[in-house]
Order: structure tokens, then sequence, then C-alpha cells
């Protein structure tokens, strides 16, 4: 039975690992691929449903508030570019759900797979690449931080 179950946890990895290699194919062809949320980590901005278009992008070309698709444990996650840097000649970016309390480990530049440049809910299409996107991301990030402080300081200095 446990080998049976180590046997098909390694062909879904394995399948997980044949879809990205897949997608990163596809998206470097096409030049940008429609992608659909199934996680809550981005909610409010994203929901489960959502369809967001990624666009093809090197970690160079993202800035701070981007929506960056990356690869994170043999799986697909999308989540906002909170900071970017250089340690060792390597290029590193910070990212976080909207909806999450803390911020992800670095990750390094090469799981990179693109760049979230519009968001379709229903049948509204709403772009995300430029300043007002950004703006709009960092207000769910920076609001969702200031509103955790808030409540902790009301919980805090109540009588």
């Amino acid at each position: 039975m446990d080998r049976m179950r180590d046997n098909s946890e390694a062909m879904d990895r394995s399948h997980r690992q044949h879809s990205i290699a897949l997608s990163r194919r596809a998206l470097e062809r096409e030049g940008a691929l429609w992608f659909e949320i199934d996680g809550g980590s981005m909610k409010p901005f994203l929901r489960a449903g959502d369809r967001v278009l990624v666009r093809s992008c090197s970690a160079d070309a993202l800035a701070s508030g981007d929506l960056v698709l990356l690869t994170e444990a043999d799986t697909l996650c999308l989540h906002r570019v909170i900071r970017s840097g250089r340690s060792n000649g390597r290029r590193w970016l910070r990212t976080k759900g909207d909806g999450c309390g803390r911020w992800d480990l670095p990750v390094e530049a090469g799981s990179v797979v693109g760049k979230g440049v519009a968001r379709q809910r229903g049948h509204r299409t709403v772009p995300l690449d430029g300043w007002s996107g950004r703006l709009l991301g960092f207000l769910c990030v920076y609001g969702s931080v200031l509103m955790g402080w808030g409540l902790w300081l009301k919980w805090r200095f109540q009588a």
C-alpha cells in the first residue's frame, strides 16, 4: 500500500512538473496565456474562478506591485511582487498573496514564468499592468497589513 502511494505521489509530481514545462513553452511560443485562479491566497483582488492573462517576461521586467506567475514546489503560484534585489550576483524576488498575512520566502529569478497583465471576472476584463493596477495591488496588500495593525492596536489598548 505504501509503495503504491509513493509511486502515485511520484507520478503526480512528475505530471505537475510536465504541466509546468508545457505552460512555460506555450507561454514563450504564444507570448500570453489565460490561467484560471483556483486558490484563495489573492483574495479579495482575485477569486477562485477569475482568469488572469499572463504575459511572458523575465524577472528584470517586474516591478513592486506587479503580479507574477512563478513555479513554487512543483506548482504554479500567482502572487504580488513586494521587493526584489540581487545577492551574490543572483536576482531574487519577495512575493506575497494579497490575502496572506506573511510574505513568501525569497524566490530566484529562474522561478518566474510571467507577469499578470489582465484579470477577467465574468464578462469584465480589467487591465493590471501599469501604475493603476500596481496601485490597486498595493492597496490590497498594505491595506490588509494596516487593518491587521489597527485591530491589534485596538485589542492591545482596550480597557
